[in-house]
């Protein structure tokens, strides 16, 4: 009998303890503020963004233009960093974003480019190119990017004759042509890589003999934008002096692709801007613009020749030789590649951007 009583004791205080338990589950459940929509955000669960629209890359001659569009604003002004050989864009958003899949490769002078996350909610965008750029415009609001660019223009110098080619030789100082258009060679490169403007290649840089083929064949392979040959003259008429600058005759040039009529045009409109800036102590003498079925001249870019003075003329041979003279000379010829290429820079740029 007494086991049972304490069976039945044991059974009634099991039960109180689970109603006071039920009871108190009921009434916390009732009172409590814990809401679904706080756990979410505990976990910041939240979607991610394709916020790049498009990106373009045209093309117009030489003249690249870039644009990037996006769906969302950013939340700062696009920090847009300019490189030698290409650019870099960090971009900021005020949503996690997703990695853009957009890429492309080898385009004209454009290596590629393509996107990489920047943290949750940032991109850097990154562009290389193959060779050096010079950056024309830079456009950009909250909305979108747009950059003009175009290669820095390649320079061809050749240093006429050379090696066991010593060319005409001063009756006065006794020194050669070959040694002169190397001198001056040397200087103008190292006046147009100061500049940072192009890129510069010389056909030789030191007292060797190269044949004319393998000079036009490595201005070719330059891919250059235009060449200057460097001679000295010499006439029997020792009282002749000045400068002359020569392109080919527009008869050598005729063909039906018309490429070498457009490089001839180029080559006469430099001529012609080169001119205007000839030091005055040069005293350019008439018909200085020549025209001759010049070997060097026949390649596949813009080209001059430029017989700095008459060597045979005693004041033009002093002239020759003196760093002064070529320093006027030297910045004649960036005065007139500063026009050339700004005139022609304009011209892309009314055809493409406006």
């Amino acid at each position: 009998m007494i086991k049972d009583k304490i069976k039945v004791l044991i059974l009634l205080m099991f039960a109180m303890f689970f109603n006071a338990s039920a009871r108190d589950y009921r009434n916390d459940d009732a009172q409590s503020d814990f809401k679904p929509t706080k756990f979410v955000s505990f976990w910041n669960i939240q979607s991610k963004h394709d916020v790049i629209k498009n990106v373009s890359l045209s093309q117009n001659g030489d003249l690249y233009t870039l644009e990037i569009s996006f769906n969302d604003r950013v939340a700062f002004f696009p920090r847009i960093h300019l490189q030698p050989i290409g650019l870099r864009i960090f971009l900021s958003f005020k949503k996690p974003v997703i990695l853009p899949k957009i890429g492309k490769k080898d385009q004209g002078i454009v290596r590629g480019y393509f996107f990489e996350k920047f943290g949750e909610s940032s991109l850097m965008f990154i562009m290389s190119t193959k060779q050096p750029v010079n950056f024309i415009e830079k456009k950009y609001t909250k909305d979108m990017i747009k950059i003009v660019f175009r290669k820095k223009p390649t320079i061809v110098i050749d240093a006429g004759h050379g090696g066991k080619d010593p060319g005409t030789q001063s009756p006065y100082e006794k020194y050669f042509e070959k040694d002169i258009s190397l001198t001056m060679a040397i200087e103008l490169r190292n006046a147009l890589l100061k500049t940072n403007h192009c890129n510069v290649v010389l056909t030789r840089d030191s007292d060797t003999f190269v044949p004319l083929d393998d000079r036009l064949n490595l201005a070719n392979s330059s891919c250059g934008d235009l060449l200057i040959s460097l001679h000295a003259d010499f006439n029997n008429d020792k009282g002749l002096r000045g400068m002359s600058i020569y392109t080919l005759p527009r008869l050598e040039v005729m063909n039906p692709k018309g490429i070498f009529v457009k490089n001839l045009k180029k080559s006469e409109k430099f001529a012609q801007q080169l001119m205007k800036y000839i030091p005055y102590s040069c005293q350019i003498p008439k018909e200085a613009r020549r025209a001759s079925d010049l070997k060097i001249l026949k390649n596949n870019m813009p080209s001059i020749l430029i017989e700095m003075g008459c060597i045979s003329n005693e004041k033009d041979s002093k002239l020759l030789i003196s760093k002064l003279f070529r320093e006027k000379v030297i910045c004649a010829i960036l005065y007139a590649l500063e026009e050339f290429f700004d005139k022609e820079k304009d011209d892309l740029k009314r055809t493409v951007i406006r």
